[in-house]
């Protein structure tokens, strides 16, 4: 009769872990448009694309920003729930994570970099478009 008991308290708790799981809370968009000022994206994505590429695609910052900024926002408002999002804004708000985001543009820079240079040297790419991007072969 015990172990009954027992595991009707752990399907209990489970049940209640799992409801309030199904029941995060959705992003604010308050609570976005907070992250993108403390992690500075908007001038983070402006500053990846050269101006040269801008230009090629008939753009300047501002356009490109006004262009992909609705994307991005959608892309963390069904990614993330509130109380996600309000963690990573206390979170970024420590000494910690304004460290983390002043370096995270560079390495996330860097690994594209690194990524793209990795797939063009082993594919058939021409040398003009390493060059268009800026990186080395």
């Amino acid at each position: 009769m015990q172990l009954k008991s027992i595991h009707q308290i752990i399907l209990l708790l489970g049940g209640i872990f799992f409801c309030q799981l199904s029941q995060a809370t959705p992003a604010s968009q308050a609570s976005i448009d907070q992250l993108f000022k403390v992690l500075q994206i908007k001038e983070n994505t402006q500053a990846m694309i050269k101006p040269q590429e801008l230009k090629l695609l008939g753009l300047d910052k501002e356009s490109y920003w006004n262009n992909i900024e609705p994307q991005l926002k959608e892309l963390y408002k069904n990614n993330l729930s509130e109380e996600e999002l309000q963690a990573l804004n206390r979170f970024y708000q420590t000494p910690e994570g304004r460290s983390l985001s002043e370096k995270m543009p560079q390495l996330s820079q860097q690994t594209y970099k690194i990524v793209i240079k990795n797939m063009m040297s082993n594919s058939n790419i021409s040398k003009g478009l390493f060059n268009m991007l800026g990186i080395q072969p």
